[in-house]
């Protein structure tokens, strides 16, 4: 969904009889200053006008950018097509207006207040048909974050270290320049558009498309109860992933939910770590779909960022910021 769209499908959402929305379009002199356009409310015949910002996703590293821009404007609003929990209660505790596709709308000036937050379901977009967001594409995605180079090694290189049939890689680079990810250099070489979005899209992707596919099952840690640092892995074959790869990586989170990526039979898992099946256990397996050279006791750290973005949890969101701005991002 574009960004004008989702202007207008959230004016249409809003509580019909009591709400009503105006969008005024983008103006060259806002958009100087990072403001898309105005919106204005209309409740119960009182207006209010706020600058808004509009965004298809507000991801957790732009929150910090929203609430700068936020600052000193009682009248701004984000405009985003869909928030995750624990990114509202975040808005709200900074005080910042927001609307979503669905209606869902948060305002507190000193003229209103307004909180409405419903179940009320959008209907799914089309998907496009991209081969570069199919579970095999994002396999080769993930090498791509991993080496900004792989992309201008041969398509045979590609294929061997993202483990996918040689044939695949030609129609992911293709879905690629038509997501406007890449673009060519030369007539040999390619270069990204910007790395940081495409790691976004790609975790957003990963959640939805491969992870599903990868998972194992639910277990409870019975040898070693909470005392999951113990556990002997075999670091060729099994690392931790999502919040215990983020506590050993950045110190800052305790884990509640464990992640193990893994290349052992459940057999192996049971006898080596004590692990037993439980549909409500806390330990979460998954299939290990990348290779290592060496021993590592975690996940690559895109992925443990991807783990954790994608929960609702506020300290796992913090943490993932903390791990992005100091691990990730300079890397990029």
């Amino acid at each position: 969904m574009k960004e004008k769209e989702i202007v207008h499908t959230a004016i249409e959402n809003l509580e019909p009889g009591f709400l009503k929305g105006q969008w005024h379009g983008y103006k060259n002199a806002l958009r100087d200053n990072g403001i898309d356009g105005t919106f204005t409310l209309e409740v119960e015949g009182r207006k209010e006008t706020f600058d808004a910002v509009v965004k298809k996703e507000l991801r957790t590293y732009l929150v910090d950018q929203i609430i700068n821009k936020a600052k000193g404007r009682e009248h701004f609003i984000v405009i985003v097509h869909k928030l995750f929990p624990a990114l509202k209660e975040k808005l709200r505790e900074h005080n910042i207006n927001y609307l979503e596709a669905n209606g869902n709308i948060f305002i507190n000036t000193r003229k209103l207040f307004l909180l409405l937050d419903t179940d009320k379901t959008l209907k799914p977009e089309k998907k496009t048909g991209n081969r570069a967001f199919t579970p095999t594409g994002l396999k080769v995605l993930f090498e791509f974050l991993r080496d900004k180079e792989l992309i201008n090694q041969t398509q045979r290189v590609i294929a061997e270290r993202a483990a996918v049939a040689l044939g695949n890689i030609p129609k992911v680079i293709q879905g690629l320049k038509e997501a406007n990810q890449i673009y060519k250099l030369n007539q040999k070489q390619y270069t990204f558009n910007d790395r940081k979005d495409l790691l976004h899209v790609w975790a957003k992707e990963y959640q939805n498309t491969l992870k599903p596919t990868l998972y194992i099952g639910a277990f409870t840690l019975k040898r070693f109860g909470n005392n999951w640092k113990e556990v002997p892995l075999n670091r060729m074959k099994t690392v931790w992933g999502g919040e215990p790869a983020a506590d050993l990586i950045t110190n800052y989170l305790q884990p509640g939910k464990l992640t193990l990526y893994t290349e052992e039979e459940k057999k192996e898992l049971m006898v080596h770590y004590g692990l037993m099946p439980d549909k409500e256990g806390n330990v979460h397996v998954y299939e290990k779909f990348w290779a290592d050279t060496i021993e590592l006791e975690t996940a690559p750290q895109i992925l443990v960022y991807a783990d954790l973005i994608n929960t609702n949890d506020n300290r796992c969101l913090e943490t993932a910021n903390i791990l992005f701005n100091e691990h990730i991002e300079p890397k990029l």
